[in-house]
């Protein structure tokens, strides 16, 4: 069933005032608590106004809505009526328009299949075997300092990943190094509380960062095509992906797919990998479990099957995940008036949907502030609670396309991690979070490096 567009060119509903909730200060609304305390705030929210709360971020009205049930029905979307691309164009879609997630209907599920071999079993394989020479030369040199800060270590890891996986290259110089400059000052471009596209604002700066960006870009994918390129890497799949029509997409298309994964992979992988170092930091014991695993290993470098045998580990990342997870906060725009549960929600109201309030729902987890990774054995199994009380990579047509990647690194590393280290955070560390753009501790993670005692 086609889709009316005409949603598309209608304003954000702003007549929400029959909800309870607030929308904070002039000119900024809720964008200040939300963007520096989120955890507490969200929480607040829920307890004073209920799970439809009338909010405000800039200029921009919305409903703060939580519950697994309705989460099920907006993921699962049967009557076409949530908007992706309308729920994050006013935040995403100021650097990232064009990417997969802000898209809708059939241009997505269209797009999407074209993306869908860059992320099959094979192609994983393959990144497995492009990505771990990086990780051993980078983890191994950690050794050469007794303390770190995991978030600037790990950084420059992934950027090299990034650039074989990704874009194909396999030295990183200063232009990648440049590019990753880039990023940084769009992600901060993205939290700006200055929406002002002037030259000396943190917001001008990101948007010239994204034109300079999407120029690398295109003309790598000019480079990939005028030489009939064949590779492993994501970009020049996507350069020379064809549809079922023999079609292929356009320069502006690939680029800006690649942009948006490039950004989503290595800062969703960058924020997990932060968590885990922070927590299993504080929990030899859980590390040691990680370490078992890794050691009981019959090679050296890892293989696919023997990262899935590391049934722990993953546990560790799905907690990692739902105490922190990499999207804090779902978006979503209505296309015509729906009713729930006795509310009747207007066309046009942009729904904001934060995952923790499920993640971390009494109803489903047993003691839900504590890391507990055995919550997602087959015995317990408290993420089958329902199907979306657990939500790191969204749900539905729009659950994330790289999950399986994102997990694959990261026990990748965290596997040469443990296998090479103890390491430890300081006595009674509790750090302050960064929520947005992606969840870390403002810190980077201080620890304390050693190396792990003989079996």
């Amino acid at each position: 069933m086609s889709v009316d567009l005409s949603y598309k060119n209608q304003p954000d509903n702003d007549q929400l005032d029959q909800f309870p909730g607030d929308t904070g200060m002039p000119i900024f609304g809720n964008a200040i608590p939300i963007v520096t305390d989120y955890l507490n705030e969200i929480q607040r929210r829920m307890k004073e106004y209920g799970n439809f709360n009338h909010m405000k971020m800039f200029k921009q009205h919305s409903l703060m809505v939580a519950g697994p049930d309705l989460y099920q029905t907006i993921f699962q979307d049967r009557d076409s009526n949530f908007s992706a691309e309308m729920g994050y164009v006013k935040q995403l879609g100021e650097f990232y328009l064009g990417g997969l997630l802000i898209m809708d209907f059939d241009e997505h599920k269209a797009q999407r299949r074209m993306m869908q071999s860059a992320f099959r079993t094979q192609a994983l394989t393959r990144y497995l075997e492009m990505m771990q020479p990086f990780i051993t030369k980078h983890v191994q040199s950690w050794g050469k300092e007794g303390d770190i800060v995991f978030y600037d270590k790990i950084k420059p890891l992934l950027l090299e990943i990034g650039a074989a996986c990704f874009l194909g290259l396999s030295n990183v110089g200063e232009e990648m190094k440049r590019v990753n400059d880039l990023f940084l000052t769009i992600n901060d471009g993205l939290v700006s509380m200055v929406k002002w596209n002037v030259p000396f604002t943190t917001y001008g700066k990101a948007k010239r960062a994204r034109v300079e960006l999407e120029q690398y870009f295109l003309n790598l994918i000019r480079q990939r095509r005028a030489q009939g390129a064949v590779g492993d890497d994501m970009l020049t799949q996507f350069a020379m992906a064809k549809d079922e029509n023999g079609n292929a997409w356009s320069e502006q298309e690939v680029m800006k797919h690649a942009i948006f994964l490039l950004f989503a992979a290595h800062d969703t992988t960058s924020s997990v990998l932060t968590s885990l170092a922070r927590i299993l930091g504080g929990d030899p014991v859980a590390q040691q479990r990680c370490r078992d695993e890794a050691n009981a290993s019959v090679t050296e470098s890892p293989t696919r099957e023997g990262l899935d045998a590391m049934q722990y580990t993953g546990w560790c990342f799905n907690e990692a995940l739902r105490l922190y997870p990499s999207v804090p906060m779902y978006m979503r725009r209505t296309i015509r008036e729906f009713e729930w549960e006795g509310k009747t929600i207007p066309a046009n109201t942009v729904l904001s949907m934060p995952s923790l309030i499920n993640h971390l729902d009494p109803k489903y987890w047993t003691n839900p502030m504590q890391f507990d990774p055995e919550r997602f054995s087959d015995e317990r199994a408290e993420h089958r609670g329902h199907p979306m009380c657990y939500t790191p990579f969204g749900g539905g047509l729009h659950k994330c396309i790289g999950y399986h990647f994102a997990e694959l690194m990261t026990k990748a590393v965290l596997r040469e991690i443990v296998r090479n280290w103890e390491f430890s955070t300081p006595a009674g560390y509790n750090p302050t979070m960064e929520w947005f753009p992606l969840p870390k501790a403002k810190d980077g993670v201080p620890l304390t490096l050693k190396k792990p005692k003989a079996a």
